[in-house]
């Protein structure tokens, strides 16, 4: 399945590829794409590879940056708070903060902000997407009766994040900036 997915990279129209790889393994992943040839395909320009990398506020996640910082040559590398309870990523301590987040030049900065819980819970209870949630449908595209707060919750948060992703110019990764994109990672 993973060569299906790499032996498309010349196919003639241009696509995205989204690659989920687990907390952990994404160094290996990482050498695995440098030994393919595919981080040399991404450093000569014949591919545009984006890596978000997804931060929890431990040690242990932010460690990882500096393992990913070898192979980030001709990516585009976006370190990702991701906000999923209330604690904070070191702001307090801006030595930590600095060693962690500045060690890879030209990484940018991606904050996604935390959802209310209990608007979260809710669109996981519903097993919906987020979009469908705020527009108050089911599975099938049926009326639903979710609660116009808890939707609220979301939509204002999935405008938070979209701005982020505005921020970044995230259309114009994945768009058409000159050179069609052929795949993009994230973890």
């Amino acid at each position: 399945d993973q060569m299906k997915i790499f032996d498309t990279l010349n196919a003639a129209s241009p696509s995205v590829t989204v690659i989920d790889v687990r907390a952990g393994l994404l160094s290996p992943a990482l050498a695995s794409l440098r030994d393919i040839g595919f981080l040399d395909a991404a450093k000569s320009g014949q591919i545009t590879f984006a890596v978000f990398h997804i931060l929890g506020p431990s040690i242990a996640s932010l460690d990882e940056i500096a393992q990913t910082a070898n192979f980030m040559q001709g990516a585009k590398y976006f370190l990702v708070k991701n906000f999923i309870n209330d604690t904070q990523f070191f702001q307090w301590d801006q030595a930590t903060y600095n060693s962690y987040f500045h060690r890879i030049k030209d990484a940018t900065e991606l904050t996604i902000p935390k959802l209310n819980e209990m608007a979260y819970e809710q669109v996981e209870v519903s097993s919906v997407p987020f979009l469908k949630f705020v527009a108050n449908k089911g599975v099938n595209d049926e009326a639903a009766n979710y609660s116009f707060v808890l939707r609220g919750y979301v939509r204002h948060w999935l405008a938070n994040v979209w701005s982020e992703f505005d921020r970044i110019k995230l259309t114009d990764l994945v768009g058409s900036s000159g050179k069609s994109p052929k795949s993009s990672g994230e973890k």
